[in-house]
């Protein structure tokens, strides 16, 4: 792993994480309660994921800066750890892409009580998903050590038994605290309880609806219809009741995160900026973890989400970006470099510009290798490291994508790698992975990607847009030009010339490409066969 050092500007941290690690670390009272926290041996930082929906990338951000501000704790010397917790407990709302339709009678249910669509060797839907994701994803966009839990396990377990107890015991100021935070028009119904059964007749969670106590401590339910945003839970009408320190059911979630702060010792945890608001879950949990549990309030880690072409993530409007996609055309460092920016601020993400996010990396890690960096950019380039940091890479993914249409045998590409200066033994195998990925991006998204022109015969050139060509050529002819004398050239002749740079650059690209526009000039020269180049460019001039 790559030698990570916070920064400061006058004892003040700049990057968000060493900024979060601070503020975790220096936290001396409650937020809620006069009380001093008590010493922290080992900082616990949670990440979570719902099962019920798709384990996209946007699933990976609470993870990635999570991870990140566990990293930032231990850089400054502290006892910090990851957890990741499946939250399989949860009712599934609505079938994903690829499910079986006729799972819909299941919506409602525990993810982790419903049965696996494809009948492989998996216990129930949740391990079929969780278990691909939890050993064979995060691992590739973690760098620290994580421990996992499942939210089914510890039900099972008995390990949420005393804050339920606690919670039942506290009723009274539990429903205050709900209270306080909503409308007060609309105050929690006569009979709530802040635990849910599951039914004992049709097997979901979603649908008990709890009546009331009963002297020994007992819930009353009618399991009834649940509407979720675009789909409905199917109530069976069964009439029952449940004890929730014995039968099977779960806390509701304003209730649940507090109690899994407390199980977990948690100091820090991230959630979308929906939770930012004053009255949201994050600080309903916030009172009731200090008030009834008698744990402190985690540090939030605020952040937005990612869009996907300006539009949220969803598998019904069909962006959804699965991390096995992006692993195939882009390692795990890029999407980690994209989160680990500033957390408030909108993010979008289009395959068609993924060249873009390449080039900022590339140029962030020539900075980084060169020294040139300011502090903040050479935090986020150490942190976004899964392991030591590799070589920066001076040839373009869009060009390699470019080439990767041309030369469709790895020995032409690298000699034309070779050709524009960027190859060495140290990158090869780094730009065969680039090549490899861009190939694919290409095939799958690449749009618009240039291609050689068969011929410039009708091309139509100014004077000096050919003059300039027939120059470029003889400069070119005398061989022996690295790219960045080749950009020079292009400059100064058009200059001498009296042509526009703009001019100059398109004569360039439509007599090699056919259009006006391209990937950086001197590179596209350089990569292709220099006699070729020569012979295109004084055509233009006969």
């Amino acid at each position: 792993m790559a030698d990570i050092r916070p920064v400061k500007d006058s004892g003040k941290e700049l990057f968000w994480a060493d900024q979060k690690a601070d503020e975790i670390v220096s936290r001396k009272r409650y937020s809620y309660i006069e009380k001093d926290i008590e010493p922290i041996s080992e900082y616990v930082v949670k990440t979570s994921a719902s099962i019920s929906g798709v384990l996209h990338i946007g699933r990976l951000s609470d993870t990635i800066r999570g991870e990140s501000a566990v990293r930032a704790l231990l850089d400054k010397g502290h006892s910090a750890r990851l957890i990741w917790v499946a939250e399989d407990m949860d009712p599934l709302r609505k079938i994903p892409e690829g499910v079986p339709e006729d799972f819909e009678k299941y919506i409602g249910m525990p993810v982790s009580k419903i049965p696996d669509p494809w009948e492989c060797r998996h216990k129930n839907y949740a391990e079929h998903f969780v278990e691909f994701y939890r050993d064979e994803i995060l691992p590739q966009f973690v760098g620290v050590g994580m421990t996992q839990h499942s939210m089914m396990d510890e039900y099972q377990k008995g390990s949420f038994q005393p804050y339920i107890k606690k919670m039942l015991e506290n009723l009274e100021v539990v429903i205050e605290i709900q209270n306080r935070y909503r409308d007060k028009n609309n105050p929690l119904r006569s009979g709530w309880a802040p635990w849910t059964p599951v039914c004992k007749n049709c097997g979901k969670i979603i649908t008990p609806r709890v009546h009331d106590f009963t002297e020994d401590g007992r819930l009353p339910y009618t399991c009834s219809d649940y509407k979720f945003e675009s789909t409905t839970a199917r109530g069976c009408g069964h009439e029952g009741e449940a004890d929730p320190m014995r039968d099977e059911g779960k806390l509701m979630w304003k209730g649940e995160w507090a109690a899994q702060w407390a199980l977990w010792k948690v100091s820090s945890e991230g959630a979308g900026k929906e939770y930012a608001v004053p009255n949201s879950a994050f600080f309903v949990n916030g009172e009731l973890c200090e008030r009834v549990l008698g744990y402190p309030m985690p540090v939030p880690i605020f952040y937005e989400h990612l869009m996907i072409d300006g539009k949220k993530m969803s598998a019904s409007v069909g962006n959804v970006v699965y991390p096995r996609d992006w692993l195939e055309v882009a390692p795990a460092e890029l999407l980690r470099f994209l989160y680990n920016k500033k957390l408030m601020k909108t993010r979008n993400f289009s395959w068609s510009e993924l060249p873009k996010l390449y080039d900022e990396y590339d140029r962030t890690a020539a900075g980084y290798w060169s020294g040139r960096l300011e502090p903040t950019q050479k935090r986020l380039f150490e942190i976004s490291q899964i392991g030591d940091a590799a070589p920066a890479l001076g040839i373009s993914f869009s060009m390699v994508a470019f080439l990767s249409k041309i030369f469709f045998d790895e020995g032409a590409f690298i000699k034309s790698v070779k050709r524009t200066g960027h190859y060495s033994e140290e990158v090869h195998q780094l730009i065969i992975d680039r090549l490899i990925k861009a190939r694919l991006w290409a095939e799958k998204y690449g749009e618009g990607i240039p291609s050689l022109a068969e011929d410039s015969k009708d091309i139509r050139l100014s004077g000096d847009q050919s003059l300039f060509l027939c120059g470029l050529a003889d400069f070119l002819e005398a061989g022996g030009h690295s790219e960045e004398e080749i950009q020079g050239e292009i400059y100064r002749l058009s200059k001498s010339i009296g042509l526009q740079t703009r001019d100059a650059f398109m004569a360039v690209y439509l007599t090699i490409l056919g259009e006006e526009r391209g990937p950086r000039a001197s590179t596209l020269i350089a990569a292709l066969d220099r006699s070729w180049v020569v012979e295109r460019f004084k055509y233009n001039y006969k």
